[in-house]
């Protein structure tokens, strides 16, 4: 059987080295986590995107809200995102137009394309017709290219996209809400290979009390400290997500004594993920493969 994490990391190594980067940093250990299915070369949080990113090995993130007829769904945004959606017809979507997702049906959501119009973010996205989709069918897609591939079970690491300010109006409480996400988890049969994750502490304390087996992960928010997040969380949980300028060798030291693994938050600056490497951390959150980001590098170099 293939295993899809070593290739990732031979590739990460290989690409590095033959590139003409710094070969005391190889990377060849760096778990890394596909935000939003790499969402700079595919369009975000669909199964196409999801599926092309199995060969790299890399962990898959993803984002949750729900529809009104109670629904988990795979999208970042609680609102229809106007920089990438087209409406049924086919008329680009409008800054002025408020699509909730909490307040439609999934039928009607599916109607929406969100792979055809060009982000602007990122230009070498690929471009083609997909739609928001269920949890269940991203799982099914993904667990099945895995089996008929031969690479290992994927792993997943979804985010609760949930505010108190906007309980019951853009997503249900955070009961509710991790209820109807572990009914798919279970039903999929995957708990073991999940990692939840969220800014609101809510979901995660539901989750420590109701699934204490489900690992955790706690999203921190620019200039929030350790001390403070850890006091508003109640708990230690098994992660600690943090944009990359926060980390330095203090708050490795610190999550290591509480037995806490730190993650980088989303990161596409390879010299970033050098560095914070050299510290001892082994995971990040990245919009791109790190191949694709050696490769950026070295092509400025160029």
């Amino acid at each position: 059987m293939k295993s899809a994490i070593s290739l990732f990391r031979s590739l990460a190594l290989a690409a590095v080295c033959c590139m003409g980067c710094d070969p005391a940093v190889t990377l060849p250990h760096i778990e890394v986590y596909a935000h939003r299915g790499f969402r700079g070369l595919h369009p975000e949080n669909t199964i196409q995107a999801m599926k092309k990113v199995l060969p790299y090995g890399a962990i898959l993130e993803l984002d949750l809200a729900i529809s009104a007829d109670k629904k988990v769904v795979v999208s970042h945004d609680p609102v229809l995102n106007p920089k990438i959606t087209k409406k049924p017809n086919g008329d680009p979507l409008t800054k002025d137009e408020q699509y909730v997702l909490y307040q439609m049906d999934y039928s009607a959501i599916r109607q929406f394309d969100v792979g055809t119009t060009p982000n602007p973010d990122f230009p070498e996205q690929e471009r083609y017709p997909a739609y928001i989709p269920l949890l269940s069918e991203v799982i099914d897609s993904v667990e099945a290219l895995a089996a008929a591939e031969g690479f290992d079970p994927p792993r997943y690491f979804m985010e609760t996209k949930l505010n108190a300010k906007t309980d019951g109006i853009r997503h249900p409480g955070p009961e509710e809400f991790v209820e109807l996400l572990m009914e798919v988890v279970d039903e999929k049969n995957i708990r073991d290979r999940v990692i939840v994750q969220s800014f609101d502490p809510r979901t995660l304390q539901v989750l420590r009390r109701d699934y204490p087996e489900v690992k955790l992960a706690f999203l921190a928010r620019a200039g929030t400290s350790l001390a403070d997040n850890m006091e508003w969380l109640g708990f230690t949980p098994d992660y600690y997500s943090i944009n990359a300028a926060y980390i330095d060798s203090a708050l490795v030291s610190a999550c290591g004594t509480l037995d806490m693994e730190l993650i980088i938050g989303n990161c596409n600056d390879y010299g970033e993920i050098k560095r914070i490497s050299a510290l001892g951390v082994q995971r990040v959150i990245s919009d791109f493969p790190i191949t694709a980001l050696a490769k950026q590098q070295t092509d400025k170099i160029d």
